[in-house]
């Protein structure tokens, strides 16, 4: 449980406050960094449900890494996908959509020459995909000298399908997400329902989502979750809490701002008056005392 401060005698006591948080997070980053290094381990993956972070905490890793002298290739395994039109080819098929949660969509035996490109060869070719488009856009080439470690990130970085091809070699299994609930005032958020107010904002704030559709997708996002990511976890798998203790308080306005959005006949209209209900209560700290490099920042914006 994060425990939430809600009295400060000034600006200087909420910087202090989210400096700390800030602090905590970064050091278990580093950890992660030195015990990968010591124990030679040139291969990371960073798995995570929806709005964990991932993204962010890949290029912070790539900064730790730095701060010990080795440089942190990452390698989103979206860039993978199969074109969408082979996708959809694929789907109509099957008498359905595409899931892109699924690992048929996934390239496989180019996931597993690009591994073995990084394990023997000077150098990987790396494809990259255009969501925009739908399609592959070309290869990029990644210089694989023996001092560099390499993170593949995403969802998919827990499928066995995939890390069956990472077996060969020592790697770390990264798994990141809202491990903890956060109480602010006795108020608590467990970790879907902070995950939730993060997707309400960011879908908004960055893919033009507004809150209707972010309610009506969000349990299909979890059913994919519980059937794809959960069930691969290792046991063995070193996790990462991105829960912060005051993001409630600075998210809270930015979830008041997408909650207008909702239609007065929405069939959603009873969950986003009992969410406005349940944040009342909380003051709001402005979200200019967040770091502009905070994993934090990937949700509200810079």
């Amino acid at each position: 449980m994060k425990q939430a401060k809600t009295e400060f005698k000034d600006a200087a006591a909420v910087a202090a406050y989210i400096g700390e948080n800030e602090a905590q997070f970064e050091e278990r980053l580093r950890t992660v960094c030195r015990a990968a290094a010591a124990g030679g381990r040139r291969i990371l993956t960073l798995a995570g449900p929806s709005c964990s972070g991932k993204t962010t905490t890949a290029e912070m890793l790539k900064h730790a890494f730095a701060a010990i002298g080795k440089h942190l290739h990452t390698i989103s395994i979206d860039d993978f996908y199969y074109d969408r039109d082979v996708l959809a080819a694929r789907s109509r098929a099957r008498g359905g959509e595409i899931d892109y949660d699924s690992p048929e969509t996934v390239d496989i035996p180019l996931f597993a020459a690009v591994v073995r490109e990084i394990t023997s060869a000077p150098m990987a070719s790396v494809p990259r995909f255009s969501f925009r488009e739908g399609r592959r856009t070309g290869m990029r080439q990644i210089a694989c000298t023996p001092s560099d470690a390499f993170l593949f990130e995403g969802i998919q970085a827990v499928y066995p399908e995939l890390t069956r091809y990472l077996a060969g070699s020592p790697y770390e299994a990264l798994f990141i997400s809202v491990e903890s609930a956060v109480d602010v005032g006795g108020v608590v958020f467990e970790p879907r329902e902070v995950r939730f107010l993060r997707r309400l904002v960011r879908d908004y704030k960055f893919r033009a989502t507004d809150a209707e559709n972010t309610y009506t997708i969000w349990q299909s996002v979890l059913d994919n979750e519980n059937g794809y990511i959960y069930p691969n976890i290792a046991p063995e798998v070193t996790r990462i809490d991105s829960a912060l203790a005051y993001e409630v308080q600075v998210i809270k306005p930015f979830v008041l701002e997408v909650l207008d959005t909702l239609p007065p006949d929405s069939r959603f209209a009873a969950d986003a008056a009992a969410l406005r209900a349940k944040l009342a209560p909380i003051a709001p700290i402005p979200a200019s005392f967040v770091p502009k490099t905070s994993v934090f920042r990937e949700f509200i914006g810079s």
